[in-house]
């Protein structure tokens, strides 16, 4: 047998150079590759940021938007208002201050938020509607300050409520709600905070009217009318459980709710009757006459994706009109 050409040895394997050449071709590919996936995913995180942070804006226009469009309305377009609390609370009031801010850093009447950010003013808007929780008044004896209802559903004991029916509305706050007789109590006293100071729901109020006292010559039957809890929302930015800041909306005395998350600024404007330019909460001095609000939120990205290696942040302003008081 033929020994084979000691060249065809020679031909077996690589050579030490082309083992380091192809070595090095092979790292850069993988550097190639690695480099793609890296910008993929920065692309990734910085497309999602941003379309997330273009989500939370566009929700909390639409939130606020609808809070604001609806601040003095009413379930009747009713034009005469009874409050009978006591105190005459500037929570519960009517007062035709439908819609105020408070600057950051003002003290705001009972029962006030207690995870306002530093620097965020509040929003505050009253109303008496609200379609998807509406109930109807099948019956009213003024003398026995009782009202029967289709339904008690949502109604607790010293829940401020808005009653109306045609021009007249009245706001108290239930003594007793009773599901078994679909039944809810607006009598006087001050055993419930602030409580009724008559359970005469007729204008003018005339408080002390109810029990020893004097009744008026007749006081108001709602029958036929409407029954709905009274809304006094705030809405500002405030503190969260992660160490951040997101938007808030706080209904009456319920506990805030946390709507928009990343939301770490709010500034507010106003439009009112015969202006020209929209003033900032310190230069309104009569918000009867407030026709618009601009409102600017600024969202903050959860990632840091800026090319500082900070988050990104965006503003978005948008104006309202309140509808109510619109010619």
């Amino acid at each position: 047998m033929k020994n084979r050409p000691s060249s065809l040895w020679r031909q077996r394997g690589l050579t030490l150079v082309e083992l380091m050449v192809a070595l090095v071709l092979g790292l850069v590919v993988i550097g190639a590759v690695a480099n793609l996936f890296l910008t993929n995913r920065q692309t990734y995180r910085t497309t999602e940021n941003l379309a997330r942070m273009q989500e939370n804006l566009r929700i909390a226009y639409e939130l606020m938007a609808r809070d604001v469009r609806e601040a003095g309305a009413t379930a009747c377009g009713a034009t005469n208002f009874a409050n009978v609390l006591n105190g005459a609370s500037s929570t519960w009031s009517w007062q035709g201050e439908a819609l105020t801010a408070y600057a950051p850093g003002v003290t705001l009447p009972s029962p006030a938020p207690t995870n306002i950010a530093a620097g965020s003013p509040v929003l505050s808007v009253v109303k008496g509607s609200d379609p998807a929780n509406e109930i109807h008044v099948t019956d009213h004896n003024p003398a026995a300050a009782t009202l029967t209802l289709s339904s008690t559903t949502g109604l607790n004991v010293e829940d401020i409520l808005f009653l109306c029916e045609g021009p007249d509305a009245a706001i108290f706050q239930a003594t007793n709600v009773n599901s078994s007789s679909l039944t809810v109590v607006h009598n006087d006293g001050a055993s419930a905070t602030p409580g009724n100071c008559t359970k005469c729901l007729s204008t003018p109020v005339v408080c002390g009217s109810g029990g020893a006292a004097p009744q008026p010559a007749s006081c108001r039957n709602f029958t036929g009318g409407t029954l709905l809890k009274f809304q006094h929302i705030l809405w500002y930015v405030g503190t969260n459980s992660r160490g951040g800041t997101s938007l808030y909306r706080k209904v009456g005395n319920d506990a805030a709710v946390e709507m928009v998350p990343d939301i770490d600024q709010l500034s507010l404007s106003f439009l009112s009757v015969g202006g020209t330019t929209y003033q900032p909460i310190a230069s309104v001095t009569d918000w009867t006459k407030v026709r618009a609000v601009r409102i600017m939120v600024r969202s903050v990205s959860t990632d840091r994706i800026g090319t500082d290696g900070q988050p990104l942040r965006r503003e978005y302003p948008f104006t309202i009109a309140l509808r109510n008081r619109l010619s």
